[in-house]
């Protein structure tokens, strides 16, 4: 194992409103609100604080990092402390030097639990059990918003060999969200990073995100809280209030955070929606796999009336006369002795993509003799398609039939 500790900068930044040019009386009366907080929520409050600045002639200073980087500044001029967990928020209101105003913590939106591998996914993660296999080679992080988060994960489901298993398989322990980023790009070593979704987007042309479901999946918040000094300052608690309206939840979905719905829907459960869909028979629409098409319309139909995609867990499960529409091109050319490859090559990949558990029948592919290599990259193949319907639906899973 190799544990690093090397010197991380802070990020600070200047976020100013108004024209280059201005007088010095104007510049000496713009306000100024001096926020501090760690790196993984900065991106989207950064944003917003510029929005915001920019609207309605502020000038926010933001410095975020690690936090003994920045304590002693923040010791004499907070206005405002964001967290990435409500343990460092509470921490941060044990620390008397900063002057927190315990009655305006503010939690703002939440980030689940997420993977992060190599681009085209060598090692085929696609779940948490995958990186108890041998060989993975895991990046966790001990520190910051992540303290715990690999225990928590290794250990929802009750049992011990889990977390053996991952703790085997770690071989990074990074002391916070900066020096994994860092190490993601020194180390080439590292198939896999247990972090937040919300680090797949300064990372997203270096690594592939892979949702966690929900057996082992974790959330932590984003809280924001006023000093007794930003208490003075009219236009922090305004800030406050922008990062809660709509406006500001849309700024936290665009950096990956998980906000509540925007527009009034006639649907009265908007999390954790959990649904199998056994698919045998061979239809078509549209040059398309008829069950694949209404999987496809299914998760659409639910992300357009607000419900997150990562809120969405779908196990669309094939076997029958279906089953062949999961090989790859060479192998579904054999089958249906046709040209062209596999029509449903695309849809299946988006489903993939969009979080969706497509499986497959192993006793159907015994049947025909297919092998793991006939079937289509991030395709999931199960012992028998009975069995795993049956248990999803003891789990608690609607099933549909199409």
């Amino acid at each position: 194992m190799c544990i690093r500790r090397p010197h991380l900068p802070i990020w600070v930044v200047v976020l100013s409103s108004g024209l280059a040019a201005v007088n010095a009386t104007d510049a000496w009366a713009q306000e100024v609100l001096h926020l501090y907080g760690p790196l993984g929520p900065s991106p989207a409050v950064k944003e917003a604080a510029m929005v915001f600045g920019n609207r309605n002639n502020v000038k926010l200073e933001l410095v975020a990092g690690p936090t003994g980087d920045w304590l002693g500044k923040a010791t004499a001029d907070a206005d405002l402390i964001f967290s990435s967990a409500e343990f460092m928020m509470s921490g941060f209101l044990r620390t008397k030097e900063l002057r927190l105003d315990e009655a305006s913590v503010t939690a703002l939106y939440l980030r689940p639990s997420a993977i992060l591998v190599r681009p085209g996914n060598p090692k085929q993660i696609n779940d948490f059990p995958d990186l108890l296999k041998p060989g993975v080679r895991v990046m966790v992080v001990t520190g910051s918003g992540q303290t715990g988060l690999w225990e928590d994960m290794a250990t929802k489901v009750g049992d011990i060999r889990t977390l053996r298993a991952l703790r085997s398989n770690i071989v990074e322990f990074a002391a916070n969200s900066a020096e994994a980023k860092k190490a993601w790009f020194e180390r080439d070593d590292v198939d896999a990073w247990l972090t937040w979704s919300i680090w797949y987007m300064p990372l997203r042309d270096r690594a592939e995100h892979i949702r966690v479901s929900m057996p082992y999946r974790v959330y932590r918040q984003c809280s924001i809280a006023l000093t007794e000094r930003g208490k003075a300052k009219p236009m922090a608690a305004e800030f406050i209030e922008f990062l809660g309206s709509p406006e500001g939840a849309g700024i936290f979905d665009s950096w990956g955070w998980m906000t509540p719905p925007r527009d009034a829907s006639p649907l009265a459960v908007h999390e954790d929606i959990c649904v199998v869909c056994r698919i045998k028979q061979d239809d078509w629409k549209n040059e398309v796999g008829f069950g694949l098409a209404c999987v496809q319309r299914l998760l659409r139909d639910y992300n357009a009336m607000g419900v997150r995609y990562d809120e969405i867990h779908i196990s669309a499960v094939f076997h029958g006369d279906a089953a062949y529409w999961m090989l790859k091109d060479e192998p579904y050319g054999a089958f249906t002795k046709r040209e062209g490859g596999n029509p449903n090559k695309s849809v299946v990949q988006e489903l993939v993509g969009l979080g969706v558990s497509v499986e497959l029948c192993g006793q159907t592919m015994k049947e025909h003799g297919w092998t793991k290599q006939d079937v289509l990259p991030g395709v999931k193949i199960v012992v028998g398609a009975y069995p795993r319907i049956i248990d999803l639906e003891l789990q608690g899973y609607a099933y549909i039939r199409f």
